[in-house]
C-alpha cells in the first residue's frame, strides 16, 4: 500500500517498565482507559507488588524484565515508575530498541543522570516526556496565557507550596504499594533526596515555566519531624533572578491543612493566585475586587499525562512544553543547587557544572 493511504494508527502498543513510584497504579489505570493507548504488559521487580497487580489487572500480561516485555510483547513506547536512580538505565534500554519514553516525575536522582537521559533518547532518535501530575491542571495553562497577555506585567514573584504526611512510621510492614513506593523515596541513592526532590520540584518546574532559569539558588530545610530516615522531610529553595524570586517549599510534615494555599504569581501590574486544578483568580491595580475564573478545559486528548503521550506520538506532536525533557533538566538543576545550598549554607550560582561542559 502506498505510504499516502496508509490509515492511521489508533492507539500506541504501551508497555510499564517498573512500579516503584506511588503513581504507578493511577497511571496504570489511565493508560487502560485512554483511547490512544494499548497496554501489552507492565514489569514490576518487586515480588509481592508484581502479584498484587497481576491480581488487580488480570488482563494485563506481567513480566519479569524489561527484556522480556520488549522481545514478545513489542510496545512502541513505554511509561516508567522505576526509581529515580534506575531512570537512565531504564531510557538507554528502550531508546536501543527505538522505543518512547514516558518518566513519571521528576526526571532523575542528579542533574548528572538527566542530561544522560536527554542525550540518550536524542542520540537513539527516540522520545522522551517528563509527566508531572500538574502540567494536567488547566490553572496551570490558564495562567501562563494570562501572563503572556500582559495581564500582570513582568512577574517578579512566583511562590509554590506543595506537600502531604510523607511516609508513615512502619511503612515497610504495609501493603507493597506504600513499602515499596515509600522505601525509595526515602533513600538518598534511589531518590536523590527527600522532600526537596519529591516537592519543590514542582516549584522548580513553575518557575523555570513562568521566570526562565535564576542564576542562583539558596535551599534551606532538614529532617524536622520525622526520625525514622536520614533525607530532608522539609525545604525551601529560593530561586534568584536579576528582577525578582521565586519560592519553591515542600513538605512531607503536613498532615491537615486547614486552609487550601494558593500557588501565587506576582506581577508589577496584578497577582494571580491558582486555588485549584482549574481554578484560579486574578486582580489587577485598579480592580476592586479579585476576579475569579474557571480555566478553559485542555484539549480532550491531552488531559493526562497517558492520553498527551500517546496521541502526542500518534500525531507527530510536540509534547507539552511542561513535559519536555529541556524543562525537566532545568528543574532538577534547580533542586540539585538547593540541595547542594542546603549542605553547604551557602548560595550556589547557575549553571552547576556539567558532565556536558
Amino acid at each position: 500500500m502506498p505510504p499516502a493511504s496508509r490509515p492511521a494508527r489508533a492507539v500506541v502498543r504501551l508497555g510499564y517498565v517498573g512500579g516503584a513510584h506511588l503513581h504507578f497504579g493511577g497511571l496504570l489505570a489511565a493508560g487502560l482507559a485512554s483511547p490512544t493507548a494499548d497496554v501489552v504488559g507492565m514489569v514490576i521487580e518487586d515480588d509481592e507488588l508484581r502479584e498484587a497487580m497481576r491480581r488487580q489487572h488480570p488482563d494485563v500480561p506481567v513480566y519479569l524484565t524489561a527484556e522480556e516485555l520488549y522481545d514478545d510483547a513489542a510496545p512502541e513506547a513505554i511509561v516508567t515508575c522505576a526509581t529515580n536512580r534506575l531512570a537512565p538505565e531504564v531510557v538507554a534500554e528502550a531508546a536501543r530498541r527505538g522505543v518512547h519514553v514516558m518518566k513519571e516525575k521528576p526526571m532523575a536522582a542528579t542533574l548528572a543522570d538527566a542530561e544522560t537521559m536527554a542525550a540518550t533518547a536524542a542520540r537513539h532518535g527516540v522520545r522522551l516526556m517528563i509527566n508531572w501530575p500538574t502540567a494536567w491542571w488547566p490553572a496551570w495553562r490558564h495562567a501562563k496565557a494570562l501572563i503572556d497577555a500582559g495581564e500582570i506585567g513582568p512577574v517578579w514573584q512566583v511562590h509554590h507550596r506543595l506537600g502531604h504526611g510523607g511516609p508513615p512510621a512502619g511503612f515497610d510492614r504495609m501493603d507493597p504499594v506504600a513499602r515499596v513506593g515509600w522505601a525509595w523515596l526515602v533513600d538518598r541513592e534511589e531518590n536523590g533526596g527527600g522532600a526537596a526532590v519529591d516537592f519543590c520540584s514542582y516549584g522548580a518546574l513553575l518557575s523555570r515555566w513562568i521566570m526562565g532559569q535564576p542564576g542562583a539558588v539558596t535551599g534551606v530545610g532538614g529532617r524536622y519531624v520525622k526520625d525514622f530516615f536520614t533525607v530532608e522531610d522539609n525545604a525551601v529553595l529560593v530561586l534568584h533572578y536579576a528582577a525578582g524570586h521565586a519560592i519553591a517549599e515542600g513538605t512531607w510534615s503536613q498532615p491537615a491543612m486547614p486552609v487550601s494555599v494558593p500557588t501565587m504569581i506576582y506581577g508589577a501590574r496584578g497577582a494571580i493566585a491558582i486555588t485549584g486544578p482549574a481554578a484560579l483568580a486574578i486582580r489587577r491595580v485598579g480592580d476592586e475586587h479579585a476576579e475569579e475564573i474557571a480555566a478553559p478545559d485542555l484539549p480532550e486528548h491531552a488531559r493526562n499525562g497517558i492520553d498527551a503521550f500517546t496521541a502526542a506520538l500518534l500525531r507527530d506532536e510536540p509534547f507539552p512544553a511542561l513535559t519536555t525533557p529541556a524543562l525537566g533538566r532545568d528543574a532538577q538543576e534547580i533542586v540539585e543547587a538547593g540541595l547542594e545550598s542546603m549542605r553547604t549554607g551557602r548560595r550556589v550560582g547557575l549553571p552547576l557544572p556539567s558532565f556536558l561542559g
